[in-house]
């Protein structure tokens, strides 16, 4: 029988199922809050994680959706009482809770499967210690060029093609408060002969684009895609995999000065009663076999080493073969100058853009 997507997911998920091995329930009858995005991220926690959690604890997962800016801003605002009791995110934002004091670390010893993960994952480094974790870094993604194949000709092979004059008018670019936005920031720089402690250069660089719409997620420009108002894009490989899947005209390429690599992480928030169930979740989510089965389910990368894949799903992710593609950022460094650089874009470059 052909391997379809289908079969692919219910084969792993049965091997999630039969490779873990189930403890006394940590929390009868009691509820741990996940805040996550909305979307094939909710969908995959919600298909092939949430039952191997509920069955090896006998709790339940509830659910507080939203884009990472406002979920971040609600533990903030509610740290005497929070909202959350797990938080997904990018990794820097991992470092600013920490400093903020609204995420706290995890026990190693309750957290095993933080063994396996891939060095290249672990980019967070306040908090490590030989007892303790930041977070569990769960999955990898990158953030990478896409373009409408119908209507581009010209092979897109670089960053520098953002610059083409084709695109100029048509181009879906990241707003200044996307979370990879100080990467472009530097890149730009090194473009124009600056460098990170050279940073001038690339906000002037930034200025002469002509994007016609600044995004924060896929959904944002989608419909300008299919209408032809976007030709080209910057956007997240397994957001461009689902925009495949639901036929969009659009083809993407990771640049040959690599595309920008992003571990997301999930922590557990500061505050939260419940500490141990929240580190069965993170351990969960360093499952190879839960990584495998959310892999297939949402294209985005998996972090462990024992995590297995087939070929027709390992194609489609940031997963280990394409690790070389990319280029992390120390997000220590995006959250001492993102303030700052956030401020000089919406100053210096956003008006040059006049986009929506």
């Amino acid at each position: 029988m052909p391997l379809t997507r289908r079969s692919t997911l219910q084969a792993l998920s049965a091997l999630g199922a039969a490779g873990l091995v189930a403890r006394p329930a940590l929390a009868q009858s009691r509820t741990l809050t996940v805040s996550t995005w909305g979307g094939v991220t909710e969908e995959g926690l919600k298909a092939y994680v949430q039952p191997e959690f509920e069955r090896l604890t006998g709790a339940r997962l509830a659910y507080d959706i939203g884009g990472q800016g406002a979920r971040y801003n609600k533990l903030l605002a509610q740290r005497a009482n929070p909202p959350a009791d797990v938080f997904f995110s990018a990794d820097e934002a991992v470092v600013a809770g920490h400093k903020a004091g609204v995420l706290t670390t995890a026990s190693r010893k309750n957290v095993p499967n933080i063994a396996d993960i891939e060095d290249w994952a672990l980019t967070v480094k306040a908090g490590t210690t030989a007892e303790t974790i930041p977070g569990a870094p769960y999955t990898l993604i990158a953030y990478v060029l896409g373009y409408n194949p119908e209507k581009v000709k010209a092979p897109v092979t670089s960053w520098a093609d953002l610059w083409r004059p084709e695109f100029q008018g048509k181009l879906a670019f990241t707003s200044p408060v996307h979370s990879v936005m100080p990467a472009f920031v530097i890149m730009a720089a090194e473009m124009a002969g600056g460098s990170i402690d050279d940073i001038d250069p690339g906000f002037r660089k930034l200025a002469e684009l002509k994007p016609s719409k600044l995004t924060v997620f896929w959904t944002d420009w989608a419909p300008l895609a299919k209408s032809g108002d976007v030709t080209m894009a910057t956007e997240f490989d397994y957001y461009f995999e689902t925009m495949k899947d639901q036929k969009y005209p659009i083809e993407y390429v990771i640049p040959k000065e690599k595309g920008i690599g992003v571990p997301e992480y999930v922590s557990v928030v500061k505050g939260t009663r419940n500490q141990e169930l929240a580190e069965a979740f993170l351990n969960l989510m360093l499952d190879p076999k839960v990584q495998a089965s959310f892999a297939a389910s949402t294209y985005s990368g998996t972090t462990s080493r024992r995590a297995e894949l087939p070929d027709s799903v390992r194609s489609r992710c940031a997963c280990g073969a394409r690790v070389d593609q990319l280029r992390f950022f120390d997000p220590e460094m995006f959250a001492t100058r993102r303030a700052l650089w956030t401020e000089r874009m919406n100053l210096e470059v956003v008006p040059s853009w006049q986009a929506r």
